[in-house]
């Protein structure tokens, strides 16, 4: 690294160094005109474009830990060469990238909602079977997105300081977002997950019938595990076993006790799986991202 005048990227520069707010408005009115021209594309060109703009996004981060880059960046170093450079120059614009990243990302999610609507309203203008639940759906939709709104403008900008955690404190706006988010919203929540329990209970009653050697071990695992959490069992089969040893840590039979079975079963046979689980997605997902960063991958809008 040469100690001369750091040169500081054009992205971390002040917006009102530079003319930098013309630039962005510039380059805000020419992706207008890029995402209408794209619209526009023919279907048999649009493969490529989506392609090749795929694989420059996924290149950039592929660079970004793989290409050399400078031990420590100081503020009066300037990098010498073309690989300090390159890696200076990935490391500094990494904020910019992802600024970008979650401005797409916010598009998709737009993107969500304009078909959720679009679903929604097709439904209600046919008047299909349940399309009451739809009008239900965007009602509520509608207004937790503009008291949440409302109440996220007090609580920051408008009323920031006289707003606490006591409820004395509260506008009817956040007590509306009150009532709606944790009196309604998340208690539903709630009710949904028990009435998924259910189904998930019913899954294991069904899994758990003994046919087959695995099915026993399954089901023998999964009592003791099940049994070793529910206290007033654990304690009276871990007293069973201090009669039997007289308390005598060097006994063999305490390896017995309900704590110590399920704890071998989770340190030995669940964690091993869970990690050779994790290994086998981690392996599947980097050849799905291969797949999609090289456009090997079709279907969706490649398609």
């Amino acid at each position: 690294m040469n100690l001369l005048a750091y040169q500081p990227t054009w992205w971390t520069l002040n917006p009102q160094d530079n003319g930098r707010y013309g630039v962005l408005v510039g380059v805000f009115i020419a992706g207008m005109v890029l995402f209408f021209a794209l619209s526009k594309v023919p279907h048999s060109a649009r493969r490529p474009i989506v392609v090749g703009v795929t694989f420059l996004a996924g290149l950039f981060w592929v660079l970004r830990y793989l290409w050399p880059e400078p031990i420590a960046l100081r503020e009066n170093e300037l990098p010498n060469g073309f690989v300090e450079k390159t890696g200076q120059w990935l490391q500094t614009s990494v904020p910019f990238v992802s600024g970008i990243a979650q401005v797409v990302t916010s598009f998709l999610l737009g993107l969500g909602m304009f078909s959720l609507l679009r679903v929604h309203f097709t439904k209600i203008t046919r008047k299909q079977k349940d399309w009451q639940f739809s009008v239900l759906l965007l009602v509520c939709m509608a207004l937790m997105i503009a008291v949440g709104y409302a109440d996220w403008l007090q609580r920051e900008f408008w009323i920031k300081e006289k707003i606490t955690d006591d409820t004395t404190t509260w506008t009817n706006v956040n007590v509306v977002f009150n009532i709606l988010f944790e009196g309604l919203l998340q208690n539903m929540d709630a009710a949904m997950f028990s009435i998924i329990a259910f189904y998930i209970f019913s899954a294991a009653y069904r899994a758990f019938r003994i046919r087959s050697m695995e099915a026993t071990l399954l089901m023998s695992s999964a009592l003791i595990v099940m049994l070793s959490l529910m206290g007033a069992v654990t304690s009276g089969w871990n007293g069973t076993i201090d009669n039997m040893t007289g308390s005598n840590p060097a006994n063999l039979l305490n390896n017995l006790k309900l704590n110590e079975l399920a704890g071998w079963l989770r340190n030995m046979v669940q964690v091993p799986a869970l990690q050779a689980l994790e290994f086998g997605v981690g392996l599947g997902t980097l050849a799905m991202a291969l797949r999609l960063w090289l456009g090997l991958e079709r279907g969706g809008v490649t398609e």
